[in-house]
């Protein structure tokens, strides 16, 4: 069992879209959340430091927490400043966090500040090894991904994208590739982020800029179809990977069976280094 917790509005509105998943075990907390018992309400605070200064021991309702969690959040939120004093209730499991880094331009100064600290705090905990992993997510490259969103249910798309890529990625642990040309990322790579990757138009778009990529993988899901019936489609995969390669930048891939008509390919991108 997989738990994703959700903190503040934009990690349980991410969170939530788990629930109809089989496999989960989803935590939703938030300020005066109201819902089944998944959902944990904590007194609403003025500040990032007031949630930090009195976060409630929420242990007990953590209890049947598996040992991987996944924390969803936003940057932007007063809540994420609790993020840390949540996470230590969180003893003795292996800490990913998925952190969505909201547009700073239309932030104000206090939330601008709010937001560095607890963006450059997670990435330094995760390199120093406290964490697994941290995935980063930016608002905008995702909105850059899906082109023009109207008003009503621009969040709604967004977090769609972030979920399939989250829950694509435990997808691929449990399934066995046709194709695997993969190596595990360097153990010191702990700074993530996810991408979408268009074969044929040799596109690529990331869910965050990463500067000095250590490894990439690319996830392709081929139709039964293609696997059987295109005899060009393999060695255009190889040639784009060759196209790929850099020096700093270790290139794999794997290739997977999918049911959907419409071939696609999800990145994974791993880093080292703390993105600025």
């Amino acid at each position: 069992m997989k738990t994703v917790i959700g903190l503040g509005s934009a990690g349980c509105n991410v969170a939530e879209l788990f629930e109809n998943q089989e496999g989960y075990n989803v935590k939703l907390i938030d300020a005066e959340i109201e819902g089944d018992a998944n959902c944990i309400s904590v007194p609403a605070r003025k500040s990032s430091e007031e949630y930090e200064e009195t976060f409630p021991d929420i242990s007990k309702q953590l209890e049947d927490c598996g040992d991987r969690v996944f924390l969803i959040l936003g940057g932007s939120g007063k809540i994420s400043g609790a993020s840390l004093k949540l996470l230590k209730q969180l003893k003795r499991k292996e800490i990913n966090v998925v952190y969505i880094k909201p547009d700073i331009s239309i932030l104000g100064n206090v939330a601008t500040l709010q937001e560095k600290v607890v963006y450059n705090v997670f990435q330094e905990y995760a390199r120093s090894g406290m964490f697994n992993k941290v995935y980063l997510i930016n608002n905008s490259d995702i909105e850059n991904i899906l082109g023009d969103i109207p008003i009503i249910g621009y969040y709604e798309a967004i977090n769609k994208i972030i979920f399939n890529a989250i829950n694509t990625f435990f997808i691929l642990e449990a399934t066995k590739p046709v194709i695997d040309n993969s190596n595990p990322p360097k153990e010191i790579s702990r700074i993530c982020t996810f991408g979408v990757y268009d074969l044929e138009k040799n596109i690529e778009k990331l869910f965050y800029p990463f500067n000095m990529i250590d490894d990439k993988c690319y996830n392709f899901f081929i139709n039964e179809n293609s696997l059987k019936n295109d005899g060009k489609l393999f060695k255009l995969i190889k040639e784009r990977m060759k196209e790929k390669i850099a020096d700093i930048t270790k290139i794999s891939y794997k290739i997977f069976s999918s049911s959907n008509d419409i071939n696609y390919c999800y990145v994974t991108v791993y880093s080292r280094k703390i993105q600025e």
